[in-house]
Parts: structure tokens; C-alpha cells; sequence
């Protein structure tokens, strides 16, 4: 009696290919703002051993410019963010400020009182130029907010895509946010703030939970912005 044929057994499909993970874009902030932190504690560690030690140390001459210029393209970075509505990571620049005021205080007062103690050339003349970039940065930002919280403002599209992206960036980075904490990453008056936020929650894009100034808003799922 004849065998019945088998079915042929066609070949297994091979596993479609994972595609490769996508990057996240390159954020410049990344590297400038570890790089400046580093710096400036290097810097600082330079000049109070300069301020110490008997003999003087021979600082290298383009320490100083290139500082300055680390800093000021930390600042211009922020205020560009600022005025274009691009997400703005958080940071603490106004920190190098206090550092540097307070190491420059702390030199002044000792050399004041003790002779063979020497403010060092830099000193000066570094605190003065980063005073001048940090003032520079509060008077942009004093513009853009004017601008901001003029009566009857009418944002741009664009601007409110923005500004709606990095509060959802935001929210997404702490789970929450308030509405303080909105106006900071913003830079923008508490009128602004409060009908980004309405028009977010009337969107779906967030939920708001509690009541007066203890409300706080959470990602509500829908955190595309078309």
C-alpha cells in the first residue's frame, strides 16, 4: 500500500530586523554646561592657590578669555532658548555667579587684613566680566518677560508649540509641575503661565490636580504636539 505524501513544510520566515534605537538629538548644553562647571571649579582652584601661595603661580594667559568665553555662550544659549520658545533644560547658571562673588569677597577681606596676602590679577577682572554676562542675561529676560505679559498678547503658533513642548518636558522630568515652577522654566509672567496650562488642560495634554497654589499638572497621556 502506497505511503501518503507529506505536506511540504515550507521554510520558517526569518525575524523581521529590530531597527536600530534612534539617538536623541545632540543637546550642546550637555557639553557646555560640564565643561563649564569644570572649569570654573579648575579656575577657581588655580587662583586661590595664586592667592595662597608664597610664590605666585605663571597662569597660563588665555585662561581667562576662554573662560569668559565658555560663559558667555552658556548665557547666549539660554537666552536664545528664551526669546525662540526652544525647550530649555534646567539649570543653574546664576551659580558661577555666586561662586565667583563670594571666592572674590572671601579674597578681599583676607588680604585686607593680612599683609603678604595679594588679590590675584584675574580675580578682578573675571568677576566684573561675568557680572556683566549674568546682568546682560537678567535684562534680556526682563525684556522678554515685559513683552510676554503685555495685556491682549497674542503668541505666535510657533511660540505656543514651544512653550507647550517645554512644559511637557518639564512635567515629564519631575512628574509634575506648578505653576511657579512653569513661569521659571519659561521665563514668562504668571498671566502667560496660567492660560498655557488652561489651554493644555483643555487640550488633554495634561491634567491638573489640587486647588489654588497648590495645584500641580501631570502628563495626561497625550504629550504629542501636532
Amino acid at each position: 500500500m502506497p505511503t501518503p505524501a507529506q505536506p511540504t513544510q515550507l521554510p520558517a520566515e526569518p525575524p523581521a530586523p529590530v531597527p536600530p534605537a534612534q539617538r536623541p538629538p545632540f543637546n550642546e548644553i550637555s557639553v557646555l554646561f560640564p565643561a563649564l562647571t569644570l572649569y570654573t571649579v579648575a579656575y577657581m582652584a588655580l587662583l586661590t592657590a595664586d592667592f595662597f601661595l608664597a610664590d605666585p603661580l605663571n597662569l597660563p594667559a588665555g585662561l581667562m578669555p576662554v573662560y569668559i568665553a565658555l560663559v558667555g555662550a552658556y548665557a547666549a544659549d539660554k537666552e536664545i532658548r528664551r526669546w525662540v520658545g526652544a525647550p530649555e533644560p534646567p539649570r543653574k547658571g546664576s551659580l558661577f555667579v555666586y561662586l565667583w562673588l563670594f571666592l572674590f569677597l572671601g579674597m578681599a577681606i583676607l588680604s585686607a587684613f593680612i599683609e603678604n596676602l595679594a588679590m590675584p590679577a584675574d580675580a578682578t577682572k573675571v568677576v566684573l566680566q561675568v557680572l556683566g554676562i549674568f546682568f546682560g542675561s537678567k535684562a534680556s529676560k526682563y525684556v522678554h518677560d515685559r513683552r510676554s505679559a503685555g495685556a491682549g498678547e497674542e503668541a505666535s503658533p510657533a511660540v505656543v508649540a514651544g512653550h507647550q513642548a517645554r512644559i511637557l518636558e518639564l512635567i515629564r522630568a519631575r512628574e509634575t509641575a506648578s505653576r511657579a515652577e512653569v513661569m521659571a522654566a519659561l521665563a514668562v509672567s504668571g498671566s502667560t503661565a496660567n492660560r498655557l496650562l488652561a489651554d493644555m488642560v483643555a487640550q488633554g495634554l495634561i491634567r491638573a490636580e489640587g486647588t489654588g497654589r497648590g495645584t500641580r499638572y501631570r502628563a495626561a497621556g497625550k504629550d504629542v504636539i501636532k
